[in-house]
């Protein structure tokens, strides 16, 4: 089938003479019903007939402007009417927005979800929907979900310094803490005030992967200029790109749909995890609703027998909680496995490292089908830093936790020269003397102390008000195995020796305790007897003892203050369960047990 000629030009009906007049008539006719094209080509006929009329030139060049005027107008009815829907598609993105933000509050999620994905249609180049369903999604525990919309986030908006501290987070929960690092680094750099509050998370979180991927401060130095180059790349790309007008393309609502239905599943899960964590004996001192939001950054991890937790040098830093089964925690020798622990259900481990964000020092197994409750280190760091509260709360089931282990490995001493012991062999315990004396210290003296802890004002006035001194001679005892524990004590002035008598062998140092640190703390926390001996060692040692009275109006204090004491005897305490372990496995080649 022939395309029909627009317009009849009987060019080629020689019978009829065709004359420049005419086409001028039908030019003009084309011209006035706005065909410019027709009337273009009519003219530019009619001047090859009439070579060089003026006239017919100047109606030409008339037309084309014509045709310019209207096509110009054209373009901006257009442009008019793309903006204008452009505009309307803001608007209701905002509203999406601002409405998806009032039901994550009313913890409507699926709502929320709906309306962030609605508004990622209508504006597919705004970051901010894709940065508030990234962070629903890492509140969730959900990482790779949260990945995928921070990226795109970050890449719309790369000097948003929330949005980096936010990959910095998705990437370290994905172990990938080379590129956690690079957006941890991001968000220094774009924090405009670098030393204060704001950024002494996104710091925390720097020097952490800096200790994780060993890297030396020229190391970092590097990186961090690297960093600073391609923030400036990024700037200049900016300065060259010009805003496209568009019409945002409609698709299928299948896929929120689909994602509506999965935020329903995943709610589910977690009213089904966070009431069998509201049942667990470790969690018991905790409110319903640091129960639910700690909920959402738990899984649920089942292990064959044999299976590992997590391994020794590992680098994660998450916590668990035994939610069936049976875990051993081992550190590996030449000579095979030695069993430091044995974990059964309601249990915590892996705390120490959540604690002083160390790698692993031991191995976590399976030693039957088990299942565990695994805890979010990075996204627990940030909610601890936003919730004291739930940071207070957690540091407690910790502190208990640490205290039941320490106790544990200083009963694992004994077991190892029982059998010296029935012999008869080695030394008899000595009783040692209480030589002790009040003193009077300058409450500034004591001040100085707290703040070389980091203790915060409140706490060292509060100490530096409470505390008793008390200082002990030489080789004094402070308490015995066995004692009734009322107090904890600070070292003031002088070293502090913790030991343990073993049969057969005699005593047995533990550890030994400088200026600053606490001791005695584990017998106030469960109300058990001293666990081990203390005693001055080799000179006067000046202590501070706080009771129990007295600790429990600290802990009762705002929760800033109270997670300050708490995680500094936290990390105490892990320090020292780590040394003993050490020392369990030393033991263990003395006595000749692999």
């Amino acid at each position: 089938m022939s395309t029909r000629p627009r317009f009849r030009t009987v060019a080629n009906e020689s019978t009829i003479a065709i004359e420049a007049d005419d086409l001028i008539v039908l030019a003009r006719r084309y011209t006035d019903q706005e065909m410019f094209d027709e009337a273009i080509h009519l003219y530019e006929m009619a001047e090859k007939l009439k070579p060089g009329s003026i006239s017919l030139r100047i109606n030409l060049a008339r037309v084309k402007d014509l045709k310019k005027q209207a096509e110009d107008s054209r373009f901006t009815s257009v442009r008019m009417e793309v903006n204008a829907e452009r505009a309307r598609d803001e608007i209701d993105a905002s509203q999406y927005i601002g409405l998806a933000q009032y039901y994550i509050a009313k913890e409507q999620i699926s709502k929320a979800i709906e309306l962030l994905e609605i508004a990622k249609l209508k504006t597919p180049n705004n970051y901010r929907p894709f940065e508030i369903l990234g962070r629903l999604y890492y509140s969730q525990g959900e990482w790779a979900a949260a990945h995928d919309e921070i990226s795109r986030a970050r890449t719309l908006n790369p000097f948003d310094r929330g949005v980096a501290e936010m990959a910095g987070r998705v990437e370290f929960e994905l172990k990938n803490f080379d590129l956690a690092l690079d957006q941890f680094i991001d968000s220094f750099l774009l924090a405009t005030d670098q030393k204060g509050e704001t950024t002494e998370a996104v710091r925390r979180m720097i020097n952490t992967l800096k200790r994780v991927l060993d890297l030396e401060q020229k190391d970092l130095n590097a990186r961090i200029k690297d960093r600073v180059e391609n923030l400036q790349v990024y700037t200049e790309r900016l300065e060259l790109r010009k805003e496209n007008l568009f019409r945002a393309d409609r698709k299928d609502f299948q896929d929120i749909i689909r994602k509506v239905d999965r935020a329903e599943e995943k709610r589910d899960d977690l009213r089904h995890v966070g009431s069998e964590l509201r049942k667990l004996n470790v969690l018991q001192h905790m409110k319903d609703d640091q129960i639910f939001r700690l909920s959402k950054f738990a899984r649920i991890e089942g292990y064959l027998d044999g299976d590992f937790v997590f391994r020794e040098e590992d680098r994660s830093m998450d916590f668990y909680i035994v939610r069936e089964g049976r875990i051993e925690i081992r550190k590996e020798t030449p000579f095979g496995p030695q069993i430091l622990g044995a974990l059964t259900a309601d249990q915590i481990f892996g705390e120490m490292n959540f604690i002083d964000r160390t790698q692993r020092s031991s191995d976590a197994v399976a030693v039957e089908s088990s299942a565990c409750y695994t805890f979010s280190f990075s996204a627990l760091d940030q909610i601890m830093d936003e919730d004291k509260e739930m940071a207070v709360g957690l540091h407690w089931a910790f502190w208990r936790s640490l205290t039941e282990k320490v106790r544990d490995a200083n009963e694992q001493l004994k077991l190892f020269f029982q059998e010296d012991a029935k012999r008869g062999a080695g030394r008899k315990r000595v009783e040692g003397i209480r030589e002790m004396q009040q003193v009077t210290v300058k409450s500034e003296d004591k001040v100085d102390l707290f703040k070389e802890r980091g203790l915060s004002a409140a706490e060292m006035k509060l100490l530096a008000t409470f505390s008793n001194e008390e200082r002990f001679s030489a080789g004094s005892m402070i308490f015995r195995e066995g004692d009734r524990g009322d107090k904890l004590y600070i070292v003031l002035d002088g070293r502090v020796r913790i030991s343990k008598f073993i049969p057969g062998v005699g005593e047995e140092a533990l550890t030994v305790l400088d200026r600053g640190d606490f001791f005695g703390e584990m017998a106030l926390i469960d109300d058990k007897a001293r666990s081990a001996d203390a005693k001055a060692h080799e000179a006067d040692a000046t202590v501070l003892s706080i009771d129990r009275a007295t600790l429990n109006e600290i802990l009762s204090m705002d929760p800033n203050a109270s997670l300050q004491f708490l995680n500094l005897l936290c990390r105490m305490i892990s320090r020292r369960l780590r040394e003993i372990n050490e020392k369990i496995v030393q033991w263990k080649y003395m006595s000749g047990g692999f």
